[in-house]
């Protein structure tokens, strides 16, 4: 009876000891500092493309400050909801994140089936910036403003054609549509690589697509800009004005991109990505790589991006909605 007692006494201590002992070690990893082993970008597109560059600048200082390697992991395909699916499933603990570009905000309209939440599945740590688009035109096409392009387009219903790259340029331009009452028609093409010989040879008369792929065509005189999509003229072209400056009061439609971990990261590293991230930027060499893409630093709180989303996904199911035929 004694050994007995004596054995189940032991017993006893032993799992005591192992609940203390798992405890600890509990305690010690909670209090182990973020982050502690590999951090992995995940993008929605493919390499050499502008998000998969952008991620790269940004990685490495960030990589730098983090203490940590950070892995680019391209997932491309289906307007980036393979990757935007991979992070939201996700373990939240801030070593998965997900590089995003304005199709996050555009894919609910765009894909319905899906029901991938972008403000819900999602903890929001900031915007990296805001990438302008040029409005142009041939050199050909006699308007020289956008009040002047408005104009032509409503004497002339369904005779200007615009090329249609991506969703997201594609929505800018259906926007532009919507605002100004007006009907110029969607030309679809696989990428701006093919769009360009046609848009140079007047094939189609206008494009909405980045600053820095246009920029080259407008110097050589082949395409007028009428104006940046953006809230603000860009840097690369101050002389251009902004859409609401010259014709459309209120239209802004440029391309974001930001970073978002899984729903439910821990604030605290939510809080400590967001202002390494705002540092970063802020830093001149990185500000001045950002700015060499085309794309202007925008420092946000992860409250800021969040709000920034909800009114950009709303914005385009409410194009989406009175929408009269495909958005692709």
């Amino acid at each position: 009876m004694k050994t007995a007692l004596k054995y189940c006494g032991q017993k006893w201590l032993r799992s005591v000891g192992f609940f203390l002992f798992m405890l600890a070690g509990g305690a010690a990893l909670a209090q182990t500092p973020y982050p502690n082993r590999p951090i992995r970008f995940v993008l929605g597109f493919a390499p050499a493309g502008p998000t998969d560059i952008l991620a790269r600048v940004l990685s490495k200082r960030l990589s730098e400050v983090l203490g940590q390697p950070i892995i680019i992991d391209n997932r491309p395909g289906a307007d980036s909801l393979i990757a935007t699916k991979a992070v939201a499933q996700s373990v939240p603990d801030g070593y998965t994140l997900l590089i995003a570009s304005g199709s996050h905000a555009i894919n609910p309209s765009l894909y319905p089936e899906d029901k991938t939440d972008p403000v819900k599945e999602f903890s929001a740590i900031g915007i990296i910036g805001d990438s302008p688009n040029f409005l142009v035109v041939n050199a050909a096409v006699p308007v020289r403003s956008v009040t002047e392009l408005i104009d032509m387009a409503r004497k002339n219903p369904g005779k200007l054609n615009y090329a249609s790259t991506a969703s997201t340029t594609h929505l800018q331009t259906e926007l532009f549509n919507s605002m100004a009452g007006i009907d110029i028609v969607s030309i679809p093409y696989k990428g701006f690589g093919p769009a360009v010989p046609a848009l140079l040879s007047n094939e189609v008369q206008i494009a909405v697509s980045s600053v820095v792929s246009l920029l080259p065509h407008v110097k050589s005189g082949k395409l007028i800009a009428l104006a940046v999509t953006s809230a603000k003229r860009s840097s690369l072209a101050p002389d251009v004005p902004t859409v609401t400056e010259k014709g459309l009061p209120g239209y802004v439609a440029s391309t974001w991109y930001g970073m978002l971990a899984p729903a439910n990261t821990p604030v605290a590293i939510v809080r400590q990505l967001n202002s390494t991230l705002n540092r970063v930027m802020a830093e001149p060499e990185v500000r001045t790589q950002l700015l060499n893409l085309g794309l202007e630093p925008m420092p946000t709180t992860p409250d800021e991006f969040t709000r920034f989303i909800q009114e950009d996904r709303d914005k385009w199911a409410k194009l989406m909605a009175g929408l009269k035929k495909p958005a692709i």
